[in-house]
C-alpha cells in the first residue's frame, strides 16, 4: 500500500514551483524540466502530484487561493467609504510584481482551460464571485438589481482588464491611475443611478 503524501511537504513543494515559474509557463512545464530546476528527483515530485495535469491544477489552486480572503469577505454592509477601501486595498495588493506573475500564470491557465476536455471552471466562478459580490452590495446602496447587475459586470471586467494592463504593460502606476479613474466613475455613477431611483 503506498504511503500518504505529507499535506505540509506538498505546501512547501507548491511554493518553491510557484517561486520556480516566476519567468515560466504551464505550457512547458514537465516534471523533468521542474525536478531540474527545483535540484530534486523527479520521482519526489510524481510521488506527491500524480500525474502532470494533476501538478497543473495544483499549482492552479494554488495560485487562485491567494485570493481567497478577499473573494470570501462579505461586502454587503460596510459602508462606502469601507468598501472602496477594500478595493483599493485588494487593487494595491495586487500590483506586487509577484502577484503580476502569479496573475500571468492565472490569465494563462483560464486561456487553456476554456479549450480543455474537462475545465476546472475556476476562473468563471472568481469572475461572478465579484461580479455578484459587486453587484449585490451595489443593490444594499439602493440601486434596482437590473442596474447593479450590469454596472458590477462593468467594474469586474475593468478590474480584471486593468490587472492584464499590469501583466502586459508592467507600468503599475499608470494602471493604478486608471484604477483610481474607474472607481470615481463607479461612485459618480453609484449617485446617477440613486438619485434617478430617488426620482
Amino acid at each position: 500500500m503506498a504511503r500518504p503524501t505529507r499535506p505540509e511537504r506538498k505546501t512547501e513543494l507548491l511554493g518553491a514551483i510557484l517561486d520556480y515559474l516566476m519567468d515560466k509557463t504551464l505550457a512547458e512545464l514537465t516534471f523533468r524540466s521542474l525536478a531540474d530546476g527545483l535540484g530534486m528527483s523527479s520521482y519526489v515530485l510524481v510521488y506527491h502530484f500524480g500525474s502532470r495535469d494533476q501538478l497543473i491544477n495544483d499549482i492552479v489552486v494554488s495560485i487562485e487561493s491567494r485570493l481567497d480572503s478577499m473573494r470570501d469577505t462579505d461586502v454587503r454592509d460596510i459602508d462606502r467609504a469601507a468598501w472602496r477601501q477594500f478595493l483599493l486595498d485588494s487593487w494595491r495588493w495586487t500590483m506586487a510584481q509577484r502577484n503580476r506573475h502569479l496573475t500571468r500564470l492565472e490569465f494563462e491557465a483560464t486561456a487553456q482551460d476554456i479549450v480543455a476536455a474537462e475545465p476546472r471552471g475556476t476562473s468563471q466562478e472568481h469572475f461572478r464571485k465579484l461580479h455578484h459580490q459587486t453587484r449585490d452590495w451595489l443593490m444594499v446602496q439602493g440601486v434596482p438589481e437590473e442596474f447593479a447587475d450590469t454596472d458590477a459586470r462593468l467594474f469586474t471586467s475593468t478590474f480584471y482588464g486593468l490587472q492584464f494592463d499590469f501583466v502586459v504593460m508592467n507600468e503599475p502606476e499608470a494602471a493604478t491611475k486608471a484604477f483610481e479613474l474607474m472607481l470615481a466613475v463607479f461612485f459618480n455613477n453609484l449617485e446617477t443611478r440613486l438619485a434617478n431611483a430617488g426620482q
